[in-house]
């Protein structure tokens, strides 16, 4: 298992999960809709950085995960295929997607640290995502600072007027 703690546990995500994953981000990302296509597909380039989590009561999937190297100061564009990745410099969390059944968990700090493995396993030491939804104070307290710069808010065009890219340096771990 990938992640387990409580009452549900994170598992690596299968092509068998997509009906889930696109029913997930249709609840938690009405705003941001994604073509299944596009959600396949960053499992489809990165399977080693999606995952599922799902309810130990009746194994529903009640959240997902899609990360994947990336290149850095900059955003993959909602809603595009991506075709490949770039030469990776920074770890890239696509989406954190949960439901209200997965609220009260710690189930996105359980996604979180399997985000920073995935980094670390590919020799990264920097952590990238776009905050959406106000979701910026979450990822502060866990350690990731807003990036300002003046290409921002034309990179971030897709995401919305609140969206802000946010990175996180991984500390170097002493052996």
């Amino acid at each position: 298992m990938a992640g387990n703690s409580g009452p549900a546990d994170w598992h690596a995500m299968t092509t068998g999960d997509m009906d889930a994953v696109v029913a997930i981000a249709d609840v938690v990302h009405p705003g941001f809709p994604e073509d299944r296509k596009v959600l396949a597909e960053k499992l489809a380039l990165h399977r080693d950085g999606c995952f599922v989590l799902r309810d130990r009561a009746d194994d529903a999937a009640i959240g997902y995960l899609l990360s994947h190297p990336w290149s850095a100061d900059s955003a993959p564009p909602l809603n595009r295929l991506l075709g490949r990745l770039p030469a990776a410099e920074v770890y890239y969390i696509h989406d954190i997607a949960l439901l209200p059944a997965a609220r009260g968990l710690r189930a996105g700090e359980r996604a979180l640290a399997l985000v920073e493995a995935q980094a670390r396993a590919l020799g990264l030491d920097r952590i990238a995502l776009v905050a959406v939804n106000d979701s910026g104070g979450f990822w502060q307290r866990h350690g990731f600072s807003p990036v300002k710069g003046g290409h921002w808010p034309a990179k971030l065009s897709s995401y919305g007027a609140d969206a802000a890219y946010m990175t996180k340096a991984l500390p170097n771990r002493i052996a």
